[in-house]
């Protein structure tokens, strides 16, 4: 179902509850720098028994409509939900808004939203670009609370990051603070390519260890597959 709107709004998939835990999780999974994020959690969601909360949409989202085989499909975000192992939400999209004043009010109603259905953490990921990568892919850690960037940055074994976070990776976290939500960012090291399914399934390492997510972490190759089977799926209906 495609609507035309004039704010940014979230639409329940049909005959599903919105559900409502007290101890949630919502993981952001839009696309960045390598597609790190969105690949990430596709593989995730497709692992997981998920269910489609609802689709959101923005006029902030770019004015491009994209095309397979014949198909238009305009831009769009959407949240699942996984109620094993955790009570996890994924924020799952093929864009981000394009503008400052945008990324400011959708991320705030997407943080609103999750907190409504009882989420107290906010994870984000996204890619770092180099011109050069560690065989490893590095993982750069932020968190607006020292003892939740300490714990975590040592759990997944990446190490603090100094700079800049540009766009949902970073806002969302920053506004998850003044909710008084847990937030923690990961950016991976990616190469010139997108997507980078090296630096991709360093994140998925890194969610099931932070996450005890008790997937199966895949080989590039296997990710890129299932990757692209994915958004078949992910981005059809």
């Amino acid at each position: 179902m495609w609507v035309a709107v004039i704010e940014t709004e979230f639409v329940l998939t049909d005959g599903v509850e919105a559900p409502r835990v007290s101890d949630g999780v919502l993981i952001e999974g839009l696309p960045g720098i390598g597609l790190v994020a969105k690949v990430a959690v596709s593989y995730v969601i497709k692992q997981l028994d998920v269910k489609h909360v609802c689709r959101i949409f923005s006029p902030h989202f770019p004015s491009v409509g994209y095309v397979s085989e014949g198909r238009i499909i305009f831009s769009f975000a959407d949240i699942y939900y996984a109620s094993k192992p955790l009570d996890l939400f994924l924020l799952y999209g093929n864009s981000q808004p394009s503008t400052s004043f945008g990324q400011h009010d959708f991320c705030d109603k997407v943080v609103r939203f999750a907190k409504e259905l009882g989420c107290n953490t906010i994870i984000t990921l996204g890619g770092y670009g180099k011109e050069s990568v560690s065989e490893l892919r590095e993982i750069y850690c932020s968190s607006t609370d020292p003892d939740t960037l300490e714990e975590w940055t040592n759990k997944v074994g990446g190490v603090r990051y100094a700079g800049q976070i540009v766009g949902a990776a970073g806002l969302l976290a920053v506004l998850a603070a003044e909710h008084n939500m847990k937030n923690f960012a990961m950016l991976v090291e990616t190469a010139e390519m997108t997507p980078d399914f090296y630096a991709a399934r360093r994140a998925i390492e890194a969610l099931n260890k932070l996450l005890d997510l008790g997937i199966n972490v895949p080989t590039a190759d296997e990710l890129s597959r299932i990757y692209v089977a994915s958004v078949q799926e992910l981005e059809t209906f």
